[in-house]
């Protein structure tokens, strides 16, 4: 019996409709948290159709883009770079089969802004970056982008800036444009020198954003307006300017009178007590004034070079030991304070006559100090690291107003800028006020009550017991 063709195609379909399934989408999970950190993840799915899938943001790619369908689970995976913003990102990413589609949604956390104090606790490594916020206090290299930085909870220094992400220093620094003042954010490692806390080193750290802001611990006058009983007389004519720098909330610090054709200060005055010294250490921050052009003053993140008189050290005139709270100790380190000094009176007897004056000021009210140094007469200079001409002084002096219970005493010293080895400081290498003011040339503690004045400028310290039972 023959079939006919009809009932043989009816049949068939049959069969064929029986046999083919419905097209099909299921993803397993329509959400992901990926860490600021970024790193890869999976989406699962299964189709039995010729699939694709695309991301909705280009910091998210995937691999493979494409594949036909299957009984069996397949994976794409994802990949998520480092989210360099604080703030939460999302993408979407589409898994399209036939005419079907589903989405997964993904959210990337924002990578946590880190204190500074937050950032030293982290241990030093080559591989973990952080992102890190804080004001320039001074800057110490304009080449390579090194600089201190500062937020309520302290201070670290940045061995290295650069523009944008390099494997080592590349000197961007100065297209930032960054000056003190201005809050800085950059990536950076956390790396050490020494055994220091730094942010940056051998790689260094990396720009991001910054907010322009103005240097608020300090301020240039033309003379003295202040009234402070540690501050000598001035001129509006000799060209000189006076360079006042506070502690943070504005108690005055240091001022230094400051010679633009010697390039060097005049003289420094300061109060000194056991309160204003505090605690802390040596920042070792050579670095500029942000109250002058760079061209205006010494840039000297390394050493002197040798002029025409042979080397000389980096001489503070306020002494770093005399502020060692991080935020002043900074400013001890400015090159307005700096002068070439011989290193055979700098680290023997101008280093114990300093250690002597912290000694007499933390048995007194306050010891008001003007340290300065002499230049009339010297054509010896050294060349700072733009190779301009830094003339050495002839000679340094201390002039002391001491204060205690209402009463005033006063003492002058003078050292030649020549090697000195003197263990202590005797009644010999003391003289009046009056005395120095005629071998220096300044008018010193001006702002006394006349009579006061005259009197505690006559004196001789080798006659007042006090300086030397204490």
């Amino acid at each position: 019996m023959k079939v006919k063709p009809f009932i043989f195609l009816l049949a068939l379909g049959a069969v064929l409709s029986a046999c083919s399934k419905p097209a099909s989408l299921s993803v397993f999970s329509s959400s992901l948290q990926i860490a600021f950190s970024g790193g890869e993840a999976q989406i699962s799915f299964i189709t039995n159709q010729d699939w694709s899938v695309s991301s909705s943001q280009p910091w998210l790619s995937l691999s493979p883009e494409s594949g036909s369908g299957s009984e069996s689970s397949q994976r794409v995976m994802i990949t998520v770079s480092e989210n360099p913003g604080e703030s939460e990102r999302s993408a979407d990413v589409t898994v399209r089969a036939g005419e079907m589609s589903q989405v997964v949604h993904v959210t990337q956390s924002g990578m946590p802004r880190l204190s500074i104090s937050e950032f030293l606790s982290k241990k030093a490594d080559k591989n973990t970056w952080y992102k890190l916020t804080g004001q320039i206090a001074s800057i110490a290299n304009e080449s390579y982008g090194n600089f201190y930085i500062t937020d309520d909870t302290g201070y670290v220094y940045v061995y290295g800036l650069c523009e944008k992400q390099v494997s080592a220093n590349d000197q961007s620094f100065s297209k930032l444009k960054l000056k003190a003042g201005d809050t800085v954010t950059m990536m950076t490692l956390r790396s050490e020198h020494n055994g220091t806390p730094e942010a940056g080193g051998q790689i260094p750290a990396y720009f991001v954003s910054k907010t322009e802001g103005t240097y608020k611990m300090g301020k240039k006058v033309k003379a003295a307006s202040e009234k402070w009983l540690e501050l000598p007389a001035t001129s509006a004519s000799d060209k000189q300017d006076l360079l006042i720098h506070y502690f943070p909330g504005g108690k005055r610090s240091y001022a230094a009178y400051w010679d633009y054709d010697n390039l060097v200060s005049s003289w420094v005055a300061y109060p000194l007590c056991a309160g204003n010294i505090g605690t802390g250490g040596r920042t070792d921050s050579f670095s500029l004034d942000p109250l002058l052009d760079r061209k205006q003053q010494q840039y000297n993140p390394y050493a002197y070079k040798a002029g025409n008189g042979g080397t000389y050290d980096r001489g503070h005139q306020i002494p770093s030991a005399d502020r060692l709270d991080y935020a002043v100790n900074l400013e001890t380190f400015f090159g307005t304070n700096m002068t070439p000094q011989d290193p055979g009176l700098n680290s023997n007897a101008w280093a114990v006559l300093e250690g002597k004056v912290r000694d007499w000021a933390k048995k007194s009210d306050t010891l008001y100090v003007v340290t300065g140094c002499t230049v009339a007469g010297s054509t010896t200079y050294v060349l700072d690291f733009d190779d301009k001409h830094i003339t050495v002084p002839t000679g340094y002096y201390k002039a002391l107003l001491r204060l205690s219970k209402g009463d005033y005493s006063g003492l002058g010293i003078y050292f030649d800028n020549k090697p000195n080895d003197a263990p202590s400081i005797q009644k010999s290498m003391t003289m009046s006020l009056d005395d120095l003011e005629k071998k220096v040339g300044v008018d010193f503690f001006v702002n006394l009550p006349a009579d006061v004045q005259k009197s505690v400028e006559a004196q001789n310290p080798a006659d007042v017991a006090w300086w030397w039972n204490n």
